[in-house]
């Protein structure tokens, strides 16, 4: 996979990288896909791709067309043919819902195809030479922001309440204090912008730096990575990892070697 490089237009959208890629493989692949902070917008150039989202749903996303995976509980699970190319766009949640308004937290747990983002990036690509990673860029970014143009802002206490618990020592009782907000009300007004909980989303965001740590580091002790990550012990981790992956940690880990073989 291949970064584009970085746009300043970026930082204005919230978009966290767009990313090429291009692979053959002598078989269809099937890759499990964990739950994290970061929405994502496929746009998809190479064979149909199909989606099990975290509902258990089947969603099948045909050449030159583009689908958002939102912020998911559980796992999902995507299966390509042998031909896979396309554009892979991370996303924070702010930019999802600059892009996508309400429908972002509507598609909490699922994949849906965004028609009308397809259209645009269509064009948009169909206008330069598809080597030139600054063309892509560019044009990419056009894209975005024309989607995000009209786009309304959530209130800067749900900003600021984003980026606290991205932290891994904050409590969702003491936002709300310092918000001078009722817990219930932070709960209600989050979870109409992120179309998760603020809890929910504290848990994806401590999972998100385990498997990063994971990724990062290999294979430490177990518990030192825990703490590590922000969890008080190592069966609050192992509990998490089950219900994200539907797998244990080491079998989770047996099943990642294997996928890069």
């Amino acid at each position: 996979m291949g970064d584009l490089g970085s746009d300043a237009r970026w930082a204005s959208i919230g978009v966290r990288a767009i990313e090429s890629y291009a692979l053959r493989t002598t078989c269809p692949t099937s890759h499990r896909e964990l739950p994290s902070v970061e929405p994502t917008l496929i746009f998809n150039s190479g064979e149909p791709i199909s989606i099990v989202d975290a509902l258990g749903n089947t969603l099948t996303v045909d050449t030159n067309q583009v689908f958002y995976a939102g912020l998911h509980h559980r796992h999902c699970f995507s299966q390509a043919g042998r031909s896979q190319s396309g554009f892979h766009i991370r996303l924070s949640q702010l930019a999802a819902y600059r892009i996508l308004g309400g429908d972002a937290a509507r598609c909490t747990d699922r994949a849906v195809l965004i028609d009308d983002l397809a259209s645009n990036f269509r064009m948009a690509l169909s206008h330069h030479d598809g080597a030139d990673p600054g063309k892509v860029r560019s044009s990419l970014c056009s894209a975005l922001q024309d989607a995000a143009r009209n786009a309304d802002e959530p209130s800067k206490e749900i900003v600021w309440s984003i980026t606290q618990l991205m932290r891994p020592d904050v409590r969702v009782g003491a936002l709300a204090s310092e918000l001078g907000w009722s817990r219930r009300l932070l709960v209600a007004r989050f979870k109409d912008v992120m179309g998760v909980s603020p809890k929910s989303f504290a848990r994806m965001a401590r999972f998100q730096r385990l498997i990063k740590g994971l990724k990062r580091e290999g294979d430490r002790a177990w518990a030192a990575r825990a703490v590590a990550a922000g969890y008080f012990d190592q069966a609050h981790m192992i509990r998490d990892f089950r219900e994200f992956t539907g797998l244990s940690p080491r079998a989770y880990l047996k099943e990642a070697v294997t996928s890069v073989q």
